[in-house]
């Protein structure tokens, strides 16, 4: 019988962590505009502002606290990290189920945020036990876990709340962060050496001396734009299919599906994605997924059906997933190993800043102009990326980065 190594076991159980923890905190996702009607806001304008800002300050605060959570890590360890998140989540997302007004739901976001960064601690974790040259390899795996937890959520959540009600919805996800939580206590193991320094850098300290790595600005600023795009379109994705098929049941399924499909052509993108890196550069696959994932969008705003845009949703998330590996493998290529949990830390306030920015702009375009307006800015910003990347950024491996 084969004997896999260690790094591979751990790759293994946090594969299927991630698959339940990400499935639990994008699965909300799918109904959350739906569920503000329910607490009293009526009013379509009024309802658009509110999914705005419930799906963005999350991430705003998870910005905020990422750099911190991501020191303490380099720090105690990055298991740990992991637990803390996925235990806040179990809690936050059962009391979710409790609310009676929009403004209680918004103070449980704010929580989750300041206690988030559960991407951030999990890539830590992973690039930590893995082989520097098994990092492609990995990044690709992992990323597979991240997209297709984002395409089961929205589906589940989708089911769940169609057919049980929303606050079952949010039962259901406690439970499964409760279960990621449970697997990667017994079953992840990590040898964690703290780095022994004379005099320890502030937080701030840190976070400066990892800007300060050539190449790290310009792929902090490719994660800003990726996700900015893709979530520019969060808050409106149930309003557009809502005006494509005005007499449609089952909306939350509907929109869950959308996103599923797209989810997990992602996950098979990333698959293949990160085996190709082995032989192509990163750059050209950014470049390439980057193009491509542009004029997908550009052709959802001009979808006539809703099966139209679920196909086009699905193309788009194979051109998004191939591009996320070689974003992350080309940030831990340029990051020592000792200070990847704040690196993590700090790419992933970068990731999260789109998240916060995205669907306040999505909602305030969707109000003062149209829905498709909302896909063709998510097509212009894609572009950007492409044009950025073929200016600025450069593999490692192959030539030196630019700043």
């Amino acid at each position: 019988m084969v004997q896999l190594p260690e790094w591979k076991k751990n790759l293994a159980v946090m594969w299927f962590a991630q698959l339940a923890g990400m499935g639990a905190i994008t699965g909300v996702m799918s109904f959350l505009p739906l569920y503000v009607p329910q607490l009293g806001i009526t009013k379509l304008e009024e309802v658009e502002f509110w999914s705005g800002i419930l799906m963005g300050v999350s991430s705003l605060f998870a910005a905020l606290a990422g750099p911190h959570w991501g020191a303490l890590a380099d720090r105690k360890g990055r298991k740990p990290m992991v637990e803390r998140v996925m235990l806040a989540f179990a809690i936050v997302m059962g009391l979710m189920a409790l609310v009676t007004n929009v403004y209680q739901l918004l103070v449980l976001r704010i929580i989750q945020g300041i206690f988030g960064g559960f991407t951030a601690a999990a890539l830590a974790l992973v690039t930590s036990i893995t082989p520097e040259e098994e990092l492609g390899f990995t990044m690709g795996v992992f990323q597979t876990a991240m997209i297709a937890g984002s395409a089961f959520g929205p589906m589940f959540g989708g089911f769940v709340a169609d057919h049980f009600g929303y606050r079952s919805a949010f039962v259901a996800f406690s439970l499964l962060c409760l279960a990621s939580l449970i697997t990667i206590h017994f079953f992840v193991s990590e040898r964690f050496v703290p780095v022994r320094h004379e005099a320890k850098p502030s937080v701030r300290g840190q976070v400066l001396q990892v800007l300060a790595i050539p190449g790290l600005k310009g792929m902090l600023f490719v994660q800003f734009l990726v996700q900015f795009a893709v979530q520019v379109i969060a808050p409106v994705l149930p309003l557009y299919v809502q005006t494509l098929a005005p007499n449609i049941t089952y909306v939350a399924s509907v929109c869950g599906a959308i996103i599923s499909a797209a989810g997990l052509t992602s996950a098979l993108a990333s698959t293949v994605a990160g085996t190709l890196s082995k032989r192509i550069a990163h750059h050209t696959i950014l470049f390439v997924g980057a193009s491509l994932a542009a004029l997908s969008f550009a052709g959802q705003a001009l979808a006539p059906s809703v099966l139209t845009l679920g196909v086009l949703r699905g193309v788009s998330g194979l051109f998004i997933g191939s591009m996320l590996p070689s974003v992350n493998a080309l940030i831990s290529l340029l990051i020592p190993p000792a200070k990847r949990g704040v690196a993590f830390g700090v790419t992933t306030a970068a990731s999260q800043m789109g998240n916060v920015l995205g669907p306040v702009t999505g909602g305030a375009i969707a109000l003062s102009l149209t829905i498709p307006a909302v896909f063709w800015l998510t097509a212009g910003l894609f572009a950007v990326v492409a044009v950025w990347v073929a200016l600025r950024v450069r593999d490692p491996r192959r030539a030196p980065l630019g700043h």
